[in-house]
């Protein structure tokens, strides 16, 4: 699996998502309550060794969307956001496949940051609607691009 697909089997995997919900959209969520999507934003190159392996970084925004109609839901949904970043910074070493010119590479994600989780919209025609919070979300992988692809 690629990083997008390695991140959104790993974020479907956090207990309080897979309590609600089986699957993480890709780039739009549904809108209603408990519903997820993930976006990527960019994939950067951080360092290249003289033989061509990489450390690369990728990074995504999680859109959550909560019912947040008083003050003990908007907490209850920033926890979960909290608790999220706290477990996904104790993932590590999971596999993860990187395409190049028809062929994968594998590597492994070392490191995965989650940061500015926070109210990104909030309704305003009717305030029962839903309320989307937003997590950045970085992860550092590498590239083996020595063996000749998997």
């Amino acid at each position: 699996m690629n990083i997008i697909e390695t991140m959104r089997e790993l974020l479907t995997a956090f207990p309080k998502i897979s309590e609600v919900l089986g699957t993480i959209h890709v780039d739009f969520s549904d809108g209603k309550a408990d519903s997820y999507a993930l976006s990527s934003t960019g994939d950067t190159l951080l360092a290249e060794d003289i033989i061509g392996n990489q450390r690369r970084q990728h990074t995504f925004l999680l859109t959550a969307n909560y019912s947040a109609i008083n003050d003990y839901e908007r907490i209850s949904s920033s926890g979960v956001l909290l608790e999220l970043a706290v477990w996904l910074s104790k993932q590590k070493d999971l596999p993860v496949e990187t395409p190049y010119n028809g062929v994968s590479y594998p590597g492994e994600i070392t490191l995965i940051n989650a940061a500015n989780g926070m109210l990104y919209a909030v309704p305003q025609e009717n305030s029962e609607d839903t309320y989307m919070y937003q997590l950045t979300i970085t992860a550092e992988y590498t590239v083996d691009f020595t063996n000749g692809g998997i």
